[in-house]
Parts: structure tokens; sequence; C-alpha cells
């Protein structure tokens, strides 16, 4: 009977923690850009990929910018940049609720 209990008990504490748990969800932004220098002949690509993921605990952003030079004749890569940037802000703590006001008793 103890078990019975105990498990009846274990598996509603489960059920109702994973009622409230949210999921981490993820959004991904690409912007990619081309130029060509006319002099020249040379392309230039930049592209900027940012990934948000949004998590009970707070949100983190990371921003990836690549920066690619490609020379016309001989299509060897002449210069590759690459910056990430990861930004992390927590959530904010819930604010307390304040006491309700009581009516004054009336005299």
């Amino acid at each position: 009977m103890k078990k019975t209990l105990s498990a009846l008990v274990a598996v509603a504490v489960l059920s109702l923690g994973a009622a409230f748990a949210e999921e981490a969800k993820t959004q991904t932004k690409i912007e990619a850009k081309t130029t060509t220098n006319p002099v020249t002949g040379a392309t230039t690509e930049k592209s900027e990929k940012t990934t948000e993921v949004k998590t009970p605990a707070g949100k983190k952003t990371t921003k990836k910018k690549s920066h690619k030079k490609v020379t016309k004749k001989s299509g060897a890569v002449k210069s590759e940049t690459t910056k990430t940037e990861t930004v992390t802000s927590s959530a904010p703590a819930p604010a307390p609720k304040a006491p309700a006001a009581t009516p004054a008793p009336a005299k």
C-alpha cells in the first residue's frame, strides 16, 4: 500500500513539473550580400547570421559576421574575416506581490 501511494505521489509531482516546464525557442536569421568591384572584378561576399535562443532562464543572442574577398582572375580568396559576438541576458525576476489591502472596519 505504501509503495503504491508513494508511486502515485511521484507520478503526480513529475507530471506537475512537466506541465510547467518551458521549452527553449530558437530563431535564426541569415542576411547575405555580394558586391563586385567594377574596376578589378573582385567579388566581396558579406553575410550575417543571427541566432536567438529564448529559454525560461533568459535570452542568448549570437551574431556571426563573415567577410570574404575573392579575386577575379584566379578565384583565390584574398581575405576572409569572421566575427562572432554572443550576448546573454537573464529574465527579470518576477515582481513580488503587494499585500492585499484590507478595508477598515465600519464604525
